[in-house]
């Protein structure tokens, strides 16, 4: 190709021909000016378009971060409701009998000295994810509602599990301890005779807890319901691009 271009020229300059000469030469640049720009707009396209796969990667794997937070919101939200329905059983029959539920007994004083609660609130994905050039990519409007959900509404539920750990140590070493209530593998019968001798501290106790679990259920419900409608509008985002 360059070969045919040189013999033209050529053949111009040799037949005098220096204005069609010079108009061809304009014109060779102009193709060879066309034909950088087209390939700088083909490089460009190809590196937006790595961008938008880059960008779909990473919004992807926040999806499946997100999925794996509200998995274990469920089973938190599961856990929560057990804890009540039990509790408010026991409180019910002993508002309606003043005796002591005994079915429940071991497990609900087990539950009142729990400390270990724990949410996994780290998310290196939404860290990774919101120090990026991306994130600047994403409407304002989506980027509010992340980090609504991974500074607040987990945050919040952080707080709850806290306060459950520290209503927890502050039983099993108030209450449970100096009511010799620790030891839950002994006869039902040994267990409920000291239960009985602090019976009304310990449906206070118990009520304490069902207000505290209440709480922490709303928190996790609400944290669940925003997470879910983020997800739908993350995936709703990606489609559009």
């Amino acid at each position: 190709m360059i070969k045919f271009f040189r013999k033209i020229r050529q053949k111009l300059l040799s037949e005098n021909k220096f204005s069609k000469y010079f108009m061809y030469a304009i014109g060779e640049i102009v193709l060879v000016v066309i034909g950088i720009l087209i390939a700088l707009q083909i490089n460009n396209n190809n590196e937006a378009r790595k961008e938008k796969a880059l960008e779909k990667e990473l919004i992807n794997l926040l999806i499946s971060d997100l999925e794996e937070k509200r998995k274990e919101n469920l089973s938190d939200l599961t856990n929560a409701n057990h804890f009540i329905k039990r509790f408010e059983e026991s409180i019910e029959m002993w508002e309606n009998t003043k005796r002591i539920d005994t079915i429940n007994l071991r497990d609900n004083l087990n539950i009142l000295g729990q400390d270990n609660y724990f949410l996994n609130q780290n998310s290196p994905i939404y860290s990774g994810l919101s120090s990026s050039n991306f994130w600047k990519q994403i409407p304002d409007s989506l980027n509010k509602r992340i980090d609504d959900v991974y500074r607040i509404r987990l945050k919040r539920i952080d707080i709850a599990f806290d306060k459950s750990n520290e209503y927890g140590t502050f039983t099993r070493l108030n209450f449970l301890t100096p009511n010799d209530l620790l030891d839950l593998d002994r006869p039902i019968d040994t267990i409920l005779k000291n239960v009985e001798l602090v019976k009304e501290q310990y449906i206070l106790n118990s009520k304490l807890f069902v207000v505290g679990a209440k709480r922490l259920r709303g928190n996790v419900r609400t944290c669940g319901n925003e997470i879910e409608n983020l997800i739908q509008s993350l995936q709703l985002y990606i489609e559009s691009r």
